[in-house]
């Protein structure tokens, strides 16, 4: 048995390699601890396979990537399977070293997750100062899923436009605005993790925010999560989500889609999540067009006082008794 049970893992591992053609392989368990790790190790991560063995593989990733590749397990748990992530390691002095990762839960160990870890060409690596802020404005959000929509479509991979609702009314009221501040950044890099393609987190408003998703992914999974964090965090806090997922399809061939994701997520915050009635983009009420403001009128020039003056004004100027009657 013991034998057999060797030549399945090397299947999977061997599965694992050939689909990510990657660098690095490493096996985690369900708590995210290295059970396993292959490849170029210490020239890809810095570290020896003797020095990854029973740490936390998050613990490989910068502080600000730290949730991020947190949750990207969460997220392999509940999908078995996650595209490329973009992750930055722990940075040496001023270095930043970026690798892409994704990921495959093993079809017959369960409870472990296969890593692939690819080294990012120079060439491909965006500087910080091309990476968009987190969260995007509407506008940004819009014009990045549209780009992402394009790629989707000639790639012919199905996604969804995801929007939630936390109800951030009731975080206010329970606690104090820095840490709900801090608890919307959190939320932020949540989300991030799920969304497809490293397309980016907007928020539309208040405790309202949007992602593009996976179609294979039930956007109640990430409602979930979204509560879990909290939970993590402020116990007293019970979010009510309300979410929704309008698909690509409907609309991406079409070339005003980005318009489209305007639109919709303007009235997701208008109406908010619980009220949200559109089961597509066809649904989406067009933005409403505001008619040009009307020309002010020009006030009449005032005549020369000349012209105004009455005739026994202008006899009295020019010293004569004219026009008096």
């Amino acid at each position: 048995m013991a034998a057999e049970l060797s030549l399945v893992e090397q299947r999977d591992r061997f599965v694992a390699f050939a689909f990510a053609a990657s660098d690095v392989l490493m096996e985690v368990d369900q708590d995210g601890i290295v059970v396993f790790v292959s490849g170029s190790v210490k020239s890809l991560l810095g570290r020896s396979t003797n020095e990854l063995m029973g740490t936390h593989v998050a613990g490989l990733a910068a502080d600000e990537d730290w949730v991020v590749l947190t949750e990207f397990l969460k997220k392999l748990q509940v999908t078995g399977r996650a595209s490329d992530r973009l992750i930055t390691l722990r940075r040496e002095g001023d270095q930043v070293h970026q690798v892409s990762v994704s990921g495959m839960s093993s079809p017959q160990r369960r409870g472990i997750h296969h890593l692939a870890i690819k080294r990012v060409p120079l060439a491909s690596r965006r500087s910080e100062a091309l990476i968009p802020e987190q969260p995007m404005s509407v506008l940004d959000f819009a014009n990045s899923s549209a780009a992402m929509g394009v790629a989707a479509r000639k790639s012919g991979e199905g996604v969804n436009l995801a929007m939630y609702d936390v109800g951030w009314d009731a975080v206010e009221n329970a606690i104090n605005p820095e840490d709900a501040r801090a608890l919307n950044d959190t939320l932020v890099h949540t989300m991030r993790a799920w969304a497809a393609g490293g397309s980016g987190v907007g928020q539309i408003g208040k405790g309202k925010y949007s992602l593009l998703l996976d179609e294979g992914i039930d956007p109640k999974s990430l409602s979930n999560r979204i509560a879990e964090v909290t939970k993590e965090r402020h116990s007293n806090l019970d979010l009510k989500i309300s979410e929704t997922a309008l698909s690509l399809s409907d609309v991406i061939d079409t070339d005003d889609f980005g318009a489209k994701f305007e639109e919709a997520m303007a009235h997701f915050d208008r109406v908010g999540g619980e009220k949200f009635d559109l089961g597509s983009f066809t649904d989406v009420p067009p933005k409403k067009k505001v008619p040009p403001p009307r020309p002010a009128k020009t006030a009449p020039a005032v005549p020369p006082p000349s012209r105004t003056q009455t005739a026994s004004q202008r006899a009295r100027r020019k010293g004569t008794t004219e026009g008096w009657g």
